[in-house]
């Protein structure tokens, strides 16, 4: 591998996205971020092309070891832009994922991968390419979903959302999912109701045979984007069959109730670095 060759293309790859600072831009993606993060205002069509013409550049030449040595190295760096380009050059060499390429990942996510844009997208464009192909990796995410790390958590489930929009790894997808019903994060509840939602696409009765048995155990947040694709209908009625049961007060006083619609705004959720809702 040319190391020279690897630091010579991160530098220039830096220099052209730092170029490309949108000062306005990036003031508005750290506001919309609950937690301090450095941007540099670029949008995801620039950032995807920018992408594409590496890869375009580097595959004739360059093997899955450079690609990764690349990743490694833009990772370093503070800006979530420059972080996203990595994971994009990565995902460009996905033909050549092999297991093996887990153990940079686990690191990545413990250590350099710091909000929930960058690792949805490197679970979507890293993670679920690698278990497409090698199956037995489902091991390693029930490991990671018990993780103390959050964003490794996180992956463990995100990595199965397209799979799950397909109507595959339905076991494992509910088997994590539930999990995390006592998780303490909120991001975690969310990217349950995500993945759930997504399973509810082939299988909706299987979605709502499992939200009635859980009931009052699953997290609102993830209630809520689960049911999401159920009628209005539906989703009070589920809404009141799963009402935790600490939202009950006294014999003799009214129910406290947690929500009657069940309904929040449309999130979309496509595997690309670059700022949307968190799901």
């Amino acid at each position: 591998m040319d190391r020279a060759g690897v630091e010579e293309t991160a530098q220039a790859a830096i220099r052209s996205l730092r170029a490309r600072r949108n000062p306005g831009r990036a003031e508005g993606v750290r506001q919309y971020f609950k937690h301090a993060v450095v941007a540099l205002g670029i949008d995801s069509p620039t950032l995807r092309q920018c992408g594409l013409d590496q890869v375009k550049r580097l595959q004739p030449s360059w093997t899955l070891a450079e690609s990764v040595a690349l990743c490694d190295r833009l990772l370093q760096e503070p800006e979530m832009e420059i972080r996203g380009l990595g994971i994009l050059i990565l995902h460009g060499f996905r033909k050549e994922f092999g297991l093996d390429l887990l153990q940079p990942a686990r690191r990545w996510l413990a250590t350099r991968l710091d909000n929930w844009a960058l690792v949805d997208s490197f679970a979507g464009m890293v993670l679920s390419p690698i278990l497409e192909r090698y199956p037995t990796m489902a091991e390693t995410l029930r490991q990671w979903s018990r993780a103390r790390p959050l964003w490794v958590r996180r992956a463990a489930l995100v990595t199965l959302v397209p799979f799950a929009r397909r109507g595959t790894h339905l076991d494992l997808a509910y088997g994590l999912v539930r999990q995390h019903f006592s998780d303490r994060e909120d991001l975690m509840h969310k990217a349950a109701g995500w993945l759930l939602r997504e399973a509810g696409k082939t299988d909706m009765p299987r979605l709502k045979s499992f939200l009635l048995e859980h009931g009052s155990s699953i997290p609102r947040t993830a209630l809520r984007y689960a049911i999401e694709r159920f009628s209005a209908a539906e989703r009070r009625a589920l809404l009141e069959a799963t009402r935790p049961l600490h939202a009950f007060k006294e014999p003799g006083q009214p129910p406290k109730r947690t929500g009657a619609h069940g309904s929040r705004s449309r999130r979309s959720s496509p595997h690309r670095p670059g700022p949307r809702r968190p799901a």
